[in-house]
């Protein structure tokens, strides 16, 4: 049953409302105050706008609960500084979510709600639904969480409608099909429950050209734009240079993606823009938005022939807005990053997760030797472009050897501005999450409901990690990465979530927060010990390849053998 109505078409015709009286109502759950309208909104805004839809957004960012925000919980584990979200963001806090809701869609009357989310949003997102159901308005379920798990959707008697892949075709043929009373048996991509309880099934849609679609995030409040970045708040809006990604982590669900499209004889799910078509992108966004700062929000955005890295930035030296990437270490070369920092390049995120060479080569499938890693950071730091590393703790078969050996590859990195830290989230698509499945550490039937900075779900017995020493852990890594050996019992203690961890924790914390990370990236930091690199080992602390193998049974254990 698709709201009490019949997918099937009715014999008794209906008159068609004009698109302009067609109401369709973008709902967005995100996590509390996670900074930035989405893509997604902004490309169904600009599809439906110009297609002549009456189109409105509901935005649960500002609606918080009694967790507080995502993002000061990253300011709390020292990962990010410290800012406050009504003065430096202009946040206006919202704490009647489903009333709220419930009011915009009977203030609104919408003929088609459409979602896209997240696995770890699901349960705001039923409650959403939940709240309305009375009201029979249809809806479309879309996003990464409905991609990778079509089948369980439908376990949630709320939901009636899923959209599978990309969904800028999708929400025009659904919104058209309702609006002129068509079946939707036939609508790529699209499964939903008849009026007897029936799921349908439409194959996989084909892919779009990324070339086609340009954002809109004119629905989004203006405060909605603000983010911090690197200690300073920019007006930020996202822009996506290319779809998909060439690499195969086991931790992420971006290859799905490029599975499905292999497995339905697709096409390459990597799809890049041309220059001239960025290049008209980031005009109609700047002249729209009036940013002052660009996130491209590309999986790994030097993951391209180097030749057009050198294009991008010859044509970007008209925008000059200062910019963030994300990026994989084993694409930096001295030459591409003196030209990004020429440009505006002001702050790029990659990722060691584990230090554990072994493990992140044989079952996260991360390419390079540790070595490599220091080299590759290196040329980060002599590029003068302030970075963050990223990390993974948690991981399945994780012990807390193996997280120390992250420990001590991070403390022979020279020069990192950040450390973000967080604890392996098992989303449904990853290949570890059937990992965790196969060696019992996780119920099949589990879904993720929280955030990636939330307490573990899994539940691996001895020597690995469990859920309450992860979280010690994230707490600390850190300060386990800036302070000299001699403090490593003290923080150890640190980790114990009791009045005197806590007091340990703070007082560490206070130091961190003062002589590392200070106010802004431009800070000059103070280090602790000395020697040769960021939050520094000296030569007697310094990295060796000294970190636990992998037997194996423990590879056979912690891999697929399909």
């Amino acid at each position: 049953m698709l709201n009490g109505q019949s997918c099937k078409h009715r014999k008794t015709a209906i008159m068609a409302k004009p698109k302009s009286e067609f109401k369709i109502l973008i709902v967005y759950p995100n996590l509390p105050l996670m900074l930035s309208p989405s893509l997604a909104v902004g490309l169904f805004t600009k599809i439906l706008k110009s297609n002549g839809y009456n189109v409105d957004l509901f935005d649960t960012t500002y609606y918080v609960g009694e967790d507080g925000s995502h993002p000061q919980t990253r300011a709390k584990l020292l990962q990010v500084r410290s800012f406050n979200e009504e003065e430096d963001l202009g946040a206006n806090f919202k704490y009647d979510l489903l009333a709220s809701f419930r009011r915009h869609v009977l203030d609104f009357k919408p003929d088609l709600m459409i979602f896209s989310l997240v696995e770890d949003v699901l349960s705001t997102a039923l409650k959403l639904l939940n709240c309305v159901q009375d009201l029979n308005v249809p809806h479309l379920i879309g996003g990464v969480f409905p991609t990778a798990a079509p089948n369980r959707c439908f376990d949630f008697p709320e939901i009636n409608m899923i959209g599978l892949g990309e969904g800028e075709q999708t929400v025009l043929k659904v919104a058209e099909a309702l609006r002129v009373d068509h079946p939707l048996e036939n609508i790529p991509g699209v499964w939903f429950r008849d009026s007897v309880g029936e799921i349908h099934k439409n194959p996989h849609p084909p892919l779009i050209n990324i070339s086609e679609y340009c954002p809109d995030y004119s629905l989004f409040e203006e405060n909605r734009f603000f983010r911090p970045m690197g200690g300073k708040v920019f007006k930020m809006v996202s822009v996506e240079t290319y779809r998909g990604c060439p690499y195969q982590c086991t931790y992420c669900n971006s290859p799905m993606h490029t599975a499905n499209s292999k497995k339905n004889n697709l096409g390459s799910f990597l799809r890049r823009k041309p220059m001239p078509v960025l290049r008209n992108e980031l005009h109609r966004i700047t002249d729209l938005h009036n940013p002052e700062f660009v996130l491209f929000i590309d999986d790994s955005f030097l993951a391209r022939p180097q030749k057009e890295i050198f294009e991008f930035c010859d044509m970007y030296e008209e925008f000059r807005l200062p910019f963030f990437i994300n990026s994989r270490p084993e694409c930096f070369t001295p030459e591409n990053l003196r030209r990004l920092k020429e440009v505006g390049c002001y702050r790029i995120s990659a990722a060691i997760e584990s230090g554990n060479e072994d493990y992140r080569t044989n079952v996260l499938r991360r390419k390079g030797t540790n070595k490599d890693l220091v080299r590759w950071f290196a040329l980060l730091t002599e590029s003068g472009i302030p970075y963050t590393i990223n990390l993974i703790i948690g991981f399945p078969g994780e012990t807390r050897e193996m997280v120390m050996n992250t420990v001590e590859l991070v403390r022979s990195i020279e020069g990192y501005d950040t450390l973000t830290v967080s604890i392996f989230t098992p989303y449904h698509g990853t290949v570890l999450r059937d990992v965790a499945i196969k060696n019992k550490w996780l119920d099949p039937n589990l879904m993720v409901e929280t955030h990636f900075t939330a307490t573990s779900i899994l539940q691996m017995p001895p020597p690995y990690l469990n859920s309450e020493e992860i979280d010690g852990l994230i707490r600390t890594i850190p300060l386990y990465c800036y302070f000299p050996k001699s403090e490593f019992d003290h923080i150890k203690r640190a980790e114990i979530n009791d009045a005197t961890g806590n007091e340990l924790l703070e007082q560490y914390a206070d130091i961190y927060r003062r002589d590392f990370l200070g106010e802004s990236q431009e800070e000059k930091k103070t280090i602790k010990i000395e020697g040769g690199s960021g939050c520094r080992s000296n030569p007697k602390d310094s990295f060796q390849i000294t970190e636990k193998k992998l037997t194996t049974e423990e590879i056979q254990m912690l891999t697929l053998n399909h």
